[in-house]
């Protein structure tokens, strides 16, 4: 295989993660190309952006999730069984939001709202199915309300339960990770001086309005 003349053919990337708005400049080169900056790249499904957020991977799971929903909505239209429309959606559109949300879980509530409204799309589009009318036309009813009388649960809900499995596979050695595991500090409440007994592990005082990288340093 000639490499030359395949190097030529590609364009090649670097991507430089900081939160600093002075970064190191540095020109790569592969075979004496230059490497080209991008801001995002894309890594198993997850959008890593160079500024160390979450925003395009967030717009990218907001995209794709709205075109499947779109695609249930309009090809199911004959289709009247709340259970396969309820598979359907988890399959196609949950699964996509949901997918590696362990690490990008929104912070923000503009996000959280953002994420939510997909779902309540649905479940205003699963309502009408059921009833024959939508949900805000003649009388107006909540996402919460529909939420708990429908099979599903929010967005929100299941995106703490991710993040509940996942740090006690961490705690259960379930999934090899030393170094996320050096970063739990268990707390033991005193005896005496039970303030806040449910209270387990030490946080990090973290100011999400000023955090750009996605793990606290």
């Amino acid at each position: 295989m000639n490499w030359d003349s395949l190097f030529t053919q590609i364009n090649v990337f670097k991507i430089t993660f900081t939160n600093k708005q002075n970064k190191i400049e540095y020109e790569y080169k592969i075979n004496n190309q230059i490497t080209k900056e991008v801001k995002n790249i894309n890594d198993l499904g997850i959008t890593l952006s160079n500024n160390l957020t979450w925003g395009p991977h967030i717009q990218n799971v907001i995209s794709k999730a709205y075109k499947k929903l779109g695609l249930i909505i309009r090809y199911c239209q004959p289709i009247n069984d709340i259970d396969t429309l309820t598979t359907l959606y988890k399959t196609l559109v949950k699964s996509t939001i949901e997918y590696g949300s362990v690490i990008w879980t929104p912070k923000t509530a503009v996000d959280i709202k953002t994420i939510e409204n997909i779902q309540a799309r649905f479940m205003r589009y699963l309502f009408k199915k059921i009833n024959g009318f939508y949900p805000k036309y003649p009388e107006h009813i909540s996402y919460k309300l529909l939420i708990d009388n429908l099979p599903i649960e929010s967005l929100d809900d299941r995106f703490l339960n991710n993040q509940m499995k996942f740090l006690q596979k961490i705690l259960k050695y379930e999934i090899n990770s030393p170094y996320i595991l050096s970063q739990i500090e268990f707390r033991i409440p005193n005896r005496n001086l039970r303030a806040n007994p449910t209270q387990l592990f030490r946080i990090q005082d973290i100011n999400h309005n000023t955090l750009k990288s996605p793990i606290p340093g």
